[in-house]
């Protein structure tokens, strides 16, 4: 199996939604949301993006603060961060006015599992960064994160771009095997792949590699699901 990103449908949605927000006008809100279940290849089609587009992505932690969030954002930004919050604020203004850059925040949806007041700061700090710089940012959650913003309305009325992830069917399987795949797949073999990994793309993706070894150890030119074992 070729090593590989693949332009999947779930990628394509979120670069158009990106490409929407970065390039609409300064001033105007700019904030996009993703979510989708879990596998779905949310934290690679972001990381994929920020690599691509000086996008900065930030893994946001379950034990994270809103110092320290502000902290990893300095960082990201190439500077050494000061240690007072305040001076933290004014060195992220400062840079990302003089160099305006996305800001692409994944596992947001553990800052809404408590609904604490600290959490709600670091919630709201980001959404006074998105006003105060002008500056496209985004939220990846889990599938139910939509419903918990929505309760947060001077966040809510930010959100011009919403992305939903969906489960791959056996066409997005086939054009995936067509991309990575070292062998050919019969359309049994794509039904059982895309049935077993229930449609996500990581156990897919696994699936693909143990069928392609069973089929180099076998000699086989193409696999049916009777060649397939796990």
């Amino acid at each position: 199996m070729k090593e590989k990103f693949v332009i999947t449908k779930n990628v394509k949605k979120l670069n158009s939604a990106l490409h929407r927000i970065v390039n609409r006008s300064r001033g105007k809100e700019r904030i996009a949301i993703v979510c989708g279940e879990v596998g779905l290849g949310k934290t690679d089609a972001a990381a994929a993006y920020g690599a691509g587009n000086g996008a900065i992505v930030i893994r946001m932690w379950q034990l994270m603060t809103g110092h320290w969030l502000l902290t990893k954002i300095v960082n990201r930004l190439g500077e050494e961060p000061f240690w007072r919050t305040e001076k933290l604020a004014e060195q992220i203004e400062k840079n990302l006015k003089n160099r305006p850059r996305t800001l692409i925040f994944d596992d947001i949806d553990r800052f809404f599992q408590d609904t604490g007041s600290k959490k709600m700061d670091v919630i709201e700090t980001l959404r006074d960064i998105h006003d105060v710089c002008h500056i496209p940012m985004v939220f990846i959650g889990e599938e139910w994160i939509e419903n918990k913003i929505k309760k947060f309305p001077r966040l809510d009325d930010r959100i011009v771009e919403r992305v939903r992830f969906e489960k791959f069917n056996e066409v997005d399987v086939t054009d995936l095997v067509n991309e990575v795949g070292d062998f050919k797949f019969a359309p049994d073999a794509i039904q059982k792949i895309t049935t077993d990994g229930s449609g996500r793309i990581r156990p897919i993706m696994n699936l693909i590699d143990i069928a392609e070894k069973t089929a180099k150890i076998k000699g086989l030119k193409i696999i049916e699901m009777k060649d397939l074992q796990w």
